[in-house]
């Protein structure tokens, strides 16, 4: 039977011709309106014309009447009029509204108008060159208005004779022979004109109405021609419909309500009609009813297993339920589920139920695909392929050739294999087997494919939640415990502790806390790479865990630091613990191609002594490490008060540096430099000191190392730049002679990437010449990385800033790399002047560097000179500079100006 649409197909075609013939129609009819506005249009232009030509007569007349009154009447009110006629004409006024024929008749002795003037003031040439005329058309007019234009000066000399008391004159040239031939001039061209506009918009409107008789021929044709398709129309409805239109809607009206006892009768040839539809239809509802009962059951079953995939908690518990409620409420003969087995590269049944169920022990079914020794069938072919396999007719498929006499024994007519996923991958098969052919229809297949779908989701659910279990084990072990070392973390520290402690106040016992810290571990991830010091961790962790005791802990508190809590230990048990900790890192640890030597540095807090709670343990054992740090590494220390004290003093000193310089607490004192040999002052260091409120004055040497802890060195040392910089542009635009200011730099200042900028952005700021800044650094500051002191040293030097060596001779210098140094003064260090009278080998120190420095064409200065002695050694040795107490102590700005106003030695 074909489908309604083809049936329809001939009614739509001339439903299509109906409209087509209809729009063609209303086409025409809208031309022929269209032509029948033309003639509408040609009658007025022609009107237009005439009302133009007949607009320069009558003003041409009008002229005439208006000159003749006054000439008879002698009337100042027909002179006006006649200037104003002309004037409208030649566009120098406004028009009148409706300004044609009688106008000026209209017009009373009191000058009363008709009509009101408008706001178009156009010469009446003009208009007529805007009508469209012809050129012979235009050429009549332009002659009619040219010869009323010359009549006009007769008329104007009329004029004056009526005004110089000579209207009888005038009257007489206004009425003479020639005045007549000159209006005869006026006229003639008018009426020529007449004739050729006549003929031609005659002919316009002769050619308009010719074509508006011709299309209302083809309109009315258009008409009839559309009565015969609506005919035409009626008559294949009929047939499409295959009766008639009240038979058709009560049909439709019966098979809607769902009833099917009114069968419809066809007529003959009325098989491809909408009647022929409705009767293929009626039939189909009627087998749609006789499934339904089926699709019922499958509905129950798809029910039934959504239900079971909610209780069930795993596959074990899951898959018997699905295989019973697939027989029970699915009305299939037997129902099984095969999933894979690994092992052995086979589905598996692993739940069955119904009938025939028996062939299954024992069944497998080879998932190689590349096995050509077994036959895979619609199970196999559902698991390879991963689509639904459908056997309509179980019997006669050659699919299922060899269990043709099991399907007849157990009355299977058809059967189903659906694929199960698990995370888009097949890993089992759900096989249905139903007793009728065909039992599979469409909505059966997507019913059992839904199934077969939650079965899937159910799959995926409970590996999730094995998934979900195996990661809450592996969170909760991750929570407590380090993932790199497998030790406790602070978690698991924090917990072991409180037991302890709990443990310890109730018992009264006690216990130590051990902080341990890898030595310069910083140092091997930065040469070998984070994935050397890991392996390194994981070493050191196995090798302390084997020193402890069972009931002992360690814990790792964060990148190389580590916390050990040991129960019942005292002082004597924890230095052998401590010294059996130390000495496990004697051995190298191999790491990967390397032997890596490192030590480790120990702090010791014990319970009660040393603190009641972890925190206070864990501070006071972190700080005892730190001091053993200190004193060398690779060793213990345990915690006493002084270092509490001196914990509590740096963190108290660290807090209130943070605000020194907002509130002005740190100022510079300048001690003064002299020339050895001339006795005058050349330079300064600035030497930075912290008055302190509270605290009293803190010495640089205590406060410094803090700021390069806690990083306000760089905010600091940039504003003692500056003022220092600051002072001496001060200095020598007050009239003194230039001299050097020396600055001491820090190793974070000086590993600054960005000091050579910042120096030169505070001496072109203050407007000091470079020359006249010198930076001393240490030397154990420039050999920490002696290429990239050299590097900076050179981006200063080009800057023309001047670089000194503090201290020379406390540090290791390779004379190599002094040679390098952009440096132009070496300071001798205050320890080995301080006993150059009295010990030779500071004398002999002294010589030497004095000596290799005007080798190497270096100034020398000495600071802490304070005796005369000391002062005539070094002048005898040709030192250059000196400093120290025996000329002055640093100053403060003020004092150290009016120092150098008045001495010179």
């Amino acid at each position: 039977m074909s489908s309604p649409t083809y049936i329809s197909s001939p009614f739509r075609q001339n439903l299509w011709q109906s409209v087509a013939i209809l729009i063609l129609t209303i086409i025409s009819f809208v031309i022929y309106v269209a032509a029948e506005k033309r003639i509408d249009r040609a009658n007025e232009m022609r009107l237009h014309s005439f009302l133009l030509a007949d607009e320069l007569r009558q003003s041409s007349d009008d002229l005439t009447r208006m000159i003749r009154t006054y000439a008879a009447t002698r009337n100042p009110l027909y002179k006006k009029h006649y200037e104003e006629i002309l004037d409208i004409r030649n566009g120098k006024k406004p028009r009148p509204l409706t300004y044609q024929n009688i106008y000026w008749d209209l017009v009373g002795l009191d000058n009363t108008r008709p009509r009101p003037l408008s706001t178009q003031s156009i010469p009446l040439i003009e208009m007529m060159r805007q009508a469209g005329f012809t050129e012979a058309e235009f050429a009549k007019l332009s002659e009619a208005k040219n010869n009323s234009d010359a009549l006009t000066q007769t008329e104007f000399r009329a004029m004056k004779l009526i005004e110089s008391n000579h209207a009888e004159k005038a009257f007489a040239l206004l009425h003479d022979a020639a005045y007549h031939r000159a209006k005869l001039t006026i006229m003639s061209p008018i009426g020529e004109f007449y004739d050729l506009m006549n003929a031609r918009t005659s002919a316009a409107v002769h050619s308009a109405e010719t074509t508006a008789f011709i299309l209302r021929i083809i309109f009315i044709l258009m008409g009839i021609f559309l009565f015969i398709m609506l005919w035409r129309l009626h008559k294949t409805l009929q047939t499409t419909l295959g009766s008639s239109l009240e038979d058709v809607h009560a049909h439709i009206m019966h098979i809607g309500s769902g009833d099917f006892s009114h069968p419809i009768t066809l007529k003959y040839g009325s098989q491809e009609s909408i009647l022929g539809w409705l009767s293929e239809t009626q039939q189909k509802l009627k087998e749609l009813l006789a499934t339904n009962e089926r699709l019922k059951n499958l509905y129950a079953a798809l029910s039934q297993c959504n239900q079971a995939i909610v209780r069930s908690t795993s596959e074990a518990e899951l898959f018997p339920l699905i295989c019973r409620d697939a027989i029970d409420f699915g009305g299939m003969k037997m129902a099984w589920i095969g999933m894979l087995d690994p092992s052995s590269n086979s589905l598996k049944s692993v739940s069955c139920h119904g009938e025939g169920t028996d062939y299954l022990e024992g069944f497998t079914i080879s998932t190689d695909s590349t096995d050509t020794t077994k036959t895979h069938g619609p199970t196999g072919g559902a698991f390879h392929e991963n689509r639904p396999f459908w056997c309509q007719d179980f019997q006669n498929d050659p699919t299922t050739a060899p269990w043709h006499e099991r399907g007849k024994q157990y009355g299977w007519g058809s059967s189903a294999a659906l694929p199960l996923t698990r995370e888009g991958k097949v890993v089992g098969v759900f096989s249905l087997y139903a007793q009728e052919k065909n039992a599979f229809d469409e909505a059966a297949k997507k019913l059992l494919e839904e199934m077969a779908m939650d079965i899937s989701f159910a799959l995926e659910l409970f590996s999730k939640e094995m998934a979900r279990v195996k990661a809450e084990k592996q969170i909760q072990y991750l929570a407590n415990y380090d993932e790199l070392t497998g030790l406790p973390n602070r978690l698991k520290l924090d917990n072991r502790i409180q037991y302890l402690l709990s443990l310890a106040k109730r018992n009264e016992i006690t216990f130590t806390v051990m902080f341990l810290d890898l030595d310069h571990f910083k140092t091997i991830n930065d040469t070998l790479g984070h994935s050397c010091g890991d392996s390194l961790l994981i070493e050191a962790s196995k090798r302390l865990k084997m020193i402890l005791r069972e009931e002992d802990t360690i814990a790792r508190f964060g990148g190389d630091e580590f916390i050990i809590l040991l129960p019942n230990i005292a002082v004597d048990g924890a230095t052998q613990v401590a010294q059996k900790l130390l000495n496990t890192f004697q051995e190298p640890f191999p790491i990967n191609e390397h032997d890596l030597c490192i030590s480790s540095s120990i702090g010791i807090a014990l319970y009660p002594n040393d603190g009641n709670d972890f925190e206070t343990l864990y501070k006071n054992a972190d700080t005892a490490m730190y001091r053993a740090k200190k004193e060398g590494r690779n060793r213990f220390c345990f915690f006493t008060m002084e270092m509490q004290r001196h914990s509590v003093r740096n963190l108290e000193l660290s807090n209130a540096l943070r605000y020194a310089l907002e509130r002005n607490q740190l100022e510079l004192h300048y001690q003064p430099q002299f020339s050895t040999q001339k006795g005058t002052v050349i330079g300064a260091e600035a030497l930075l000191r912290w008055n302190h409120s509270e605290l009293g004055s803190i010495s640089p040497s205590e406060f410094i190392p803090i700021a390069e802890e806690n990083g306000m060195i760089l905010s600091i040392g940039e504003w003692v730049l500056h003022t220092a910089i600051k002072a001496a542009k001060e200095w020598m635009d007050g009239g003194y002679s230039p001299l050097i200011m020396a600055v001491n730099l820090s190793a974070v200042q000086f590993r600054s990437s960005n000091l050579p900028a910042l120096i030169a952005a505070i001496l072109e700021e203050v407007g000091l010449p470079p020359e006249y800044l010198e930076l001393e650094l240490t030397e154990s500051i420039a050999m920490d990385d002696p290429q990239k002191a050299i590097n900076t040293m050179n981006e200063l030097h080009t800057k023309g800033i001047r670089m000194s060596i503090d201290d020379f001779g406390t540090g290791h210098s390779s004379l190599s790399y002094l040679k390098k140094f952009k440096i132009y003064k070496l300071k001798i260090d205050q320890s080995f002047v301080r006993d150059i009278n009295i010990d030779p080998e500071d004398k002999a120190i002294v010589s030497a560097i004095i000596s290799m420095s005007k080798s190497l064409g270096l100034q020398t200065i000495a600071e802490g000179v304070e005796t005369i002695a000391q002062l005539n050694y070094l002048r005898e040795e040709k030192c250059d500079e000196i400093q120290g107490y025996y000329f002055s102590k640093p100053l403060p700005k003020k004092a150290f100006e009016e120092f150098r106003d008045k001495y010179a030695f």
